[in-house]
């Protein structure tokens, strides 16, 4: 598995960024974790991660896949479907996990919630990274950067 210093630097050569605590963290005292869209910036309260006993390496994971959604365009919207969100949290959620996401999160956002705190869990390092990677090449327009020339020599471009 791809350790995840690995992923995170892939993640920055493709232009994510991460940030430990930050104004962010200082703002939601009880989060964990964000993506910040305009930033391309993932935020983690390392601290507050750590004194909830939860996993960096997951946080990282789900943050990560936020930002696939983003790179893919998804706004706020899950590449899953409703039908297909509700099997999964069935079968690997807590209900009491799942009701904090649906009492936290605005309506429009819970299905991308959920899917990101899902693939968290059920993907292995090399699939955040590879979308990432994927998300960046559909993104980037032709020849801009090292991605864009990769992308022009991936597609002929």
């Amino acid at each position: 598995m791809m350790p995840i210093p690995f992923l995170l630097l892939l993640a920055a050569w493709l232009g994510v960024g991460t940030v430990q605590g930050g104004a962010w963290c200082d703002d939601q005292q009880a989060g964990i974790g964000s993506y910040d869209p305009q930033r391309s910036e993932i935020a983690l309260c390392t601290e507050r991660i750590r004194s909830k006993g939860r996993s960096i390496d997951e946080v990282v994971r789900h943050e990560l896949f936020h930002a696939v959604q983003h790179l893919f365009g998804r706004d706020g919207r899950s590449f899953l479907n409703d039908s297909q969100i509700t099997v999964l949290v069935h079968r690997f959620m807590d209900d009491r996990e799942v009701m904090a996401v649906i009492s936290l999160y605005p309506s429009d956002e819970i299905n991308s919630e959920l899917e990101a705190r899902l693939m968290s869990r059920l993907v292995p390092n090399e699939v955040i990274g590879g979308a990432l990677l994927a998300g960046r090449l559909v993104q980037q327009a032709p020849q801009q950067g090292p991605i864009g020339s990769l992308r022009a020599y991936l597609l002929g471009d």
